[in-house]
């Protein structure tokens, strides 16, 4: 195996393979990246842990093909720290990879490409829907914060992915607050249909894939919004952009009844500024119980007093101005909790929905209900 390739390119494709890599797995191959001759012109990378699986391609001079399976972090590196220009792979009959970039040569042990496990793959032909990444990023920086992290729940540990028509969702819950996150597709685009678990793991690996392709910024404009595509098959999510494909074997488990945990009978509606909110809670968390984080809202006609009491620490109150005309009400929150849930709103106006001391407290942007829910559980305070 002989090819040619700049180090940018040699560096684009370990940069998204590379960190999936399985460096404590039982299986020493998985601590690879397979590096892979496609066609003359094209050099494949994959890195994988059998649950999470990115591939990449990148052009370059295929001078004898090949595949080999070296290193991932190693190969990493000194790709990093090559001189800039053009770089030499080789790859010897005992798997030994050479790299060769101007007076700068490394010689580093390899495995057999054969013996690296193969990722999934779409059939030929799958249809998949085409999403923007900028919606998508969206839905999980409004949703990835409560995401259970008991890896003995399953069920919690990931995120709920869904799509019905010109609409496309986000759910997530850790069973004392759930987050619901939902967009339109713009004007033209394609109907969507499919419903996914995706583990937490791969939700990390997606985020980061969509900071990537918006790094980059292919294809962006008013007319071309960077996008990327979707598609369900045999048990994996497939997430594809120009040479890139991220599969994530999906979670079997049940995803509970979201729809049966949103209150739907809230008859206090509070809107208060959020950037007043969030300071307020930061504030009095500074005073909260180290163990519950709890504080108590006291709400009353024009006004949310948010006290927080510890015997060990001290006591802090804080007064707000809000848009409130009805019934008073005390409720206590884990201040952490709702503090998430405020700061994946961007609206100005935030409105708190409220229905007894023991009920849940429903969140949502003031402009635009349905395109965040958030819900907490109350506390005793």
């Amino acid at each position: 195996m002989e090819l040619v390739i700049s180090k940018k390119n040699l560096l684009r494709g370990l940069v998204r393979t590379h960190a999936v890599a399985d460096k404590k797995s039982a299986m020493p191959i998985l601590s690879n990246v397979l590096v892979q001759t496609a066609d003359t012109a094209t050099l494949r990378f994959a890195g994988t842990d059998l649950y999470l699986g990115v591939s990449a391609s990148a052009p370059c001079e295929v001078k004898r093909g090949g595949s080999v399976a070296v290193s991932a972090r190693m190969f990493f590196d000194i790709a990093k720290n090559l001189p800039e220009g053009d770089v030499t792979f080789t790859v010897g009959p005992n798997h030994g990879a050479e790299i060769r970039s101007g007076k700068v040569r490394y010689r580093i042990p390899g495995m057999p490409g054969d013996d690296f496990p193969p990722l999934p793959a779409l059939p030929a032909g799958t249809e998949m829907a085409h999403l923007d990444v900028d919606v998508l990023a969206d839905l999980i920086a409004k949703t990835a914060f409560s995401m259970s992290t008991d890896d003995t729940r399953p069920h919690l540990s990931g995120a709920l992915f869904e799509g019905e028509g010109k609409v496309v969702r986000m759910v997530t819950t850790d069973g004392h607050r759930l987050s619901k996150a939902e967009a339109r597709l713009r004007e033209g685009a394609s109907m969507v249909r499919f419903a996914m678990l995706v583990p937490q793991k791969g939700i990390g690996e997606l985020r980061r894939m969509l900071d990537d392709i918006k790094a980059e910024g292919k294809g962006a404009s008013k007319d071309e919004p960077l996008q990327i595509g979707v598609a369900v098959h045999g048990g994996s999510a497939f997430f594809a952009r120009e040479g890139l494909m991220l599969s994530v074997k999906l979670a079997e488990e049940q995803f509970p009844p979201y729809a049966k945990v949103i209150p739907q009978n809230q008859d206090k509606r509070v809107v208060v500024s959020r950037a007043g909110l969030v300071e307020a809670l930061r504030r009095m968390s500074l005073v909260s119980s180290d163990k519950s984080g709890g504080v108590r809202f006291q709400v009353t006609a024009g006004s949310l007093r948010i006290v927080s009491e510890n015997p060990d620490l001290g006591e802090g109150s804080e007064e707000l101005d809000v848009d409130y005309a009805g019934a008073d009400v005390t409720i206590g929150f884990n201040a952490k909790y709702l503090l998430d849930a405020v700061n994946a709103l961007g609206d100005d106006q935030v409105a708190l929905e409220l229905a007894g001391e023991l009920d849940p407290g429903v969140v949502r942007p003031a402009s635009d209900p349905n395109a965040f829910v958030g819900v907490v559980m109350p506390m005793r305070i």
